[in-house]
Parts: C-alpha cells; sequence; structure tokens
C-alpha cells in the first residue's frame, strides 16, 4: 500500500485563532467485514470507506464556555443528546491539551442520522481539526486521531478523510490514494430510528456471517493502484443481518432493488443504502422513480482528501445561531 497519502499535520494559520470552519463530510462503507469478536466486547471490522460530498458544517470559535448548537435540516433531537460528539470532541481535545474545554461549536446538519453514513463521527472529527488550528496546537492527523478514537470508532477515519482502509474497531487507519471520482445515489427509508441500532447489528452477527477481509484486501489493492472498485468486492456484511432480522427495512430494500437498483448496498449499519450511478445515468428519472417508492434520495460524489480536511476562516462570531442557508444536497 502506498505510504504517501496520510494527511500531513495542518499548518497552524493566524487567521483561523478568531474561528474556524470545516467541513463534516458523511462516509460511505465500499466493503465491510467483520472479522471477529474481540475480549473487550467489541468487533474487529476490515473496512474501506471513502467521504462523500453530503456534509455537515462545522463552526468554531472562542469563548468562555462549553457551547455547542445544532441547526438546520437535521438537527432535531441533538443537542444534548448522548450522540453529540462534537461536544465530546472537545471535551476530549481539551483533556488532552490540558486545556479548558471552551468553545462555540455550531453545526450545520445536512447529513441525515442515524443512517449509516457517520454524521456524529465526522461531526467530531471536524470539531478536532477545527479546534486543532483555531487553538494553535499543530498536532498532527496520527495524534489528533488518537484523541477521535476515544470518543469513537470512526472518528479517526474522519480525521484522515479521503479514501481508507480501516481495521481493528475501525480506529486503525490505512488511508489510500483518491480514487476517480464517483457518483452515487443515497437512498433512505422512512423507517424509525431504533435506539442502540448498531449494537443490536453487531449482537445478531453469526459465525459464517464472519469473513477474513478478503474483499477490503482487494478492493484497497485495486483502489490504491488507481482502479475502480470492483463491483464483487462491494460488500457489506450487514445486509445479511438486516435479511434476518428487520423485515421493515428488508422490505423496503427489495422495493428500490425493483425499482432500479439491483446493485443497492447498507452503508454501515443503515438504514441508508447507496448505488453507484454511471455518469450517463438519467439522474431526475432516478430521483423520481426512488422517491416515488418512498425513500429520500440524496446524490453525491466521493470526496477527494484534501476537500474533506479543508479548513478556512469563519467570519466573526453571530450574535445568535445560524440560519440553515439551505443543505447543498437537499433530498430530492
Amino acid at each position: 500500500m502506498s505510504s504517501d497519502v496520510a494527511a500531513p499535520a495542518p499548518a497552524v494559520m493566524p487567521d483561523l485563532a478568531l474561528g474556524v470552519r470545516a467541513l463534516a463530510p458523511a462516509k460511505v462503507n465500499l466493503a465491510l467485514e467483520v472479522v471477529g469478536r474481540r475480549g473487550d466486547g467489541y468487533h474487529d471490522i476490515d473496512t474501506v470507506m471513502t467521504t462523500v460530498d453530503l456534509a455537515d458544517d462545522v463552526r468554531v470559535w472562542p469563548h468562555t464556555a462549553l457551547d455547542v448548537t445544532y441547526v438546520g435540516s437535521h438537527a432535531r433531537g441533538l443537542h444534548g443528546h448522548p450522540t453529540d460528539l462534537a461536544a465530546r470532541a472537545v471535551e476530549a481535545l481539551a483533556r488532552a491539551a490540558d486545556r479548558p474545554a471552551q468553545a462555540r461549536v455550531q453545526v450545520t446538519k445536512r447529513i441525515p442520522h442515524p443512517a449509516g453514513l457517520g454524521g456524529g463521527s465526522s461531526d467530531a472529527a471536524a470539531t478536532l481539526r477545527a479546534l486543532n488550528a483555531m487553538w494553535g496546537l499543530g498536532w498532527s492527523a496520527d495524534r489528533l486521531a488518537e484523541v477521535g478514537a476515544r470518543i469513537g470508532s470512526d472518528v479517526p477515519f474522519f480525521v484522515h478523510g479521503g479514501m481508507a482502509r480501516c481495521t481493528g474497531r475501525g480506529e486503525h487507519v490505512e488511508p489510500l490514494r483518491d480514487m476517480v471520482e464517483l457518483r452515487l445515489l443515497i437512498l433512505l427509508p422512512p423507517v424509525g430510528a431504533t435506539e442502540g441500532k448498531t449494537t443490536q447489528r453487531y449482537g445478531a452477527l453469526r459465525r459464517p456471517d464472519f469473513t477474513r477481509g478478503e474483499h477490503a484486501a482487494r478492493l484497497a489493492h485495486r483502489v490504491d493502484r488507481g482502479a475502480p472498485p470492483p463491483a464483487r468486492d462491494l460488500f457489506n456484511v450487514f445486509e445479511a443481518v438486516v435479511e434476518r432480522t428487520d423485515t421493515e427495512l428488508t422490505a423496503h430494500l427489495a422495493a428500490y432493488r425493483a425499482a432500479g437498483a439491483p446493485s443497492l448496498h447498507l452503508c454501515g449499519s443503515g438504514p441508508a443504502a447507496y448505488l453507484l450511478v454511471a455518469e450517463r445515468a438519467k439522474l431526475v428519472e432516478l430521483r423520481r422513480t426512488f422517491r416515488d417508492a418512498g425513500a429520500e434520495v440524496f446524490e453525491t460524489r466521493t470526496l477527494r482528501r484534501a476537500a474533506a480536511l479543508e479548513l478556512v476562516a469563519a467570519e466573526a462570531e453571530p450574535p445568535v445561531p445560524l440560519a440553515d442557508p439551505g443543505p447543498e444536497h437537499a433530498p430530492a
């Protein structure tokens, strides 16, 4: 695998001391395998993930306390919830840097949750990267990822961004070269949120569901050579679990496949699913078809590492929470 693709330590820029704006992209798992159970109650996985340009917007400013606000089309129910990973990111980085957990954070939510798209983990990673710049820490991506691993298993991946192969609980990240841009449709079925969904999916795994990482290894090798991902290695272990345990979600996914998405794969543990779309495809017709089948539809593209990690100076801190200017990837 290539050794020259790790995210560099971000430069400390004076204009970022007054506020930072970071992108918090969603992810899709091109391959997701579970290779075994661990003694600590977790599972070892082998996954190849990529960031996509469906993204939240994270802005941080200096403050005298910890203040996290969620706004936007998918913000309902997040403030003060245990899944408020942005607040946990401020606390974790402050603890690691031995400084007060003081920052104002505003997250404009465009990534639906819970969907398997990693929105909360990406918000945490974006907060870490933004604070790293605003506080002038100058920490490397690897060091930030160590902090992120204490927040959530997907956070280290989002600290690195782009395309990567992740193992262990997901905290061991091997960045891969950016691949050719792919266009995707993400379909979100109208199913209710399930508390502890991911834990339930892992708990329902059977021995035959475990694999040895062959899909992830082949896919990573192909991508790192600049080739497109092979269709036969687009794999998600939780699809078999859903078929056995979640009749409602199974019915929705079957309807989407019948409507024109035969190669449909779960995003993480779901319920969102994605399909790769050819450039020549008629997107308007596809969106209408899947919307008529009951899905919320998001058009998106894979996002290169540099774009996923870009930081810019935020505007002066607003006296009131920002209004959502409208999601760039509103449901079709």
